[in-house]
């Protein structure tokens, strides 16, 4: 039978609602707890990233990378017959349960939990630390399911009794893997100087690395007006992340509104800023 750990990144935590998965990885495990394979890819959430500054992933990352329905059954192929492993498995069962239902496959995932496994809630870092395992980057899918795999392997033999992952017949075609770091960079969403002039309309989106409020204090007091949606009267979008994936970087791109980082909107204040202070004097 053998075992499928599984890890997700996600976007945020309402996998039933507007959170989707963003990378996933399965850690195969023979019966004896030996690892005999392993899968890993980014995927396409088609809205933006949520978190970014804790799962570290780009969106030119998953720019190209496929969506959930797209490796729904690679993914499945991958855990068809085996148990099921997670650490707080409540959590990756509920995303992957909710992304294979979108993806038109009616599965609820379930399985071992080797928080519970553990006796009590005790986060992953902890636990390979009580056991003497080198955790890996966390919250990196692959490395998170590579420290609960080896984690899972000192708790056999384990209770009897828990369903496999069902076995959906004769598997599907192979889907290319999309890892970190390795995904064909998007074109540029184009970073060519802007001009501001007073009065223009700006526009933030992301979780910006300087507080919005502080962003939207500099850009009134350099005589811009900030909006909080994108028309095509909008002069830039301001974003934490260029290749944002968010519905405001969508209508931004649609409407051939320039998309600019924070570096780029401070320097583009500090070009503004005296021609603002000189028709400010009287």
């Amino acid at each position: 039978m053998g075992y499928a750990v599984v890890d997700v990144e996600t976007t945020g935590f309402a996998a039933r609602r507007s959170d989707r998965v963003v990378e996933v990885a399965v850690v195969q495990l023979d019966e004896a707890g030996r690892i005999t394979g392993e899968w890993c890819t980014l995927v396409h959430p088609g809205r933006d990233l949520g978190p970014q500054h804790v799962h570290g992933i780009r969106a030119a990352d998953v720019w190209h990378a496929p969506s959930f329905a797209e490796v729904a059954g690679a993914l499945a192929d991958r855990l068809a017959g085996r148990v099921v492993v997670a650490h707080n498995l409540a959590f990756d069962a509920r995303f992957l349960s909710a992304e294979f239902a979108r993806a038109g496959l009616d599965v609820e995932v379930d399985g071992l939990c080797t928080m519970r496994l553990a006796g009590g809630r005790r986060s992953l870092a902890a636990c390979c630390a009580a056991a003497g395992i080198d955790p890996g980057t966390a919250h990196s899918a692959l490395d998170d399911a590579r420290a609960t795999a080896r984690l899972f392997a000192t708790m056999l033999p384990v209770p009897a009794g828990v369903e496999p992952f069902p076995d959906r017949g004769p598997g599907v075609a192979e889907v290319a893997e999309v890892r970190r770091g390795v995904a064909a960079a998007p074109t540029s969403p184009g970073r060519a100087p802007v001009a501001l002039a007073r009065g223009d309309l700006v526009v933030f989106t992301g979780q910006t690395l300087v507080p919005r409020d502080v962003w939207l204090d500099r850009a009134a007091s350099a005589g811009l007006v900030g909006r909080g949606w994108v028309t095509k009267s909008t002069r830039v979008l301001v974003a934490a992340d260029p290749f944002t994936l968010s519905g405001k970087a969508r209508r931004a791109r649609a409407y051939r509104v320039p998309i600019v980082s924070e570096d780029d909107f401070a320097s583009m204040l500090d070009a503004l800023r005296p021609s603002f202070e000189g028709a400010s004097k009287p």
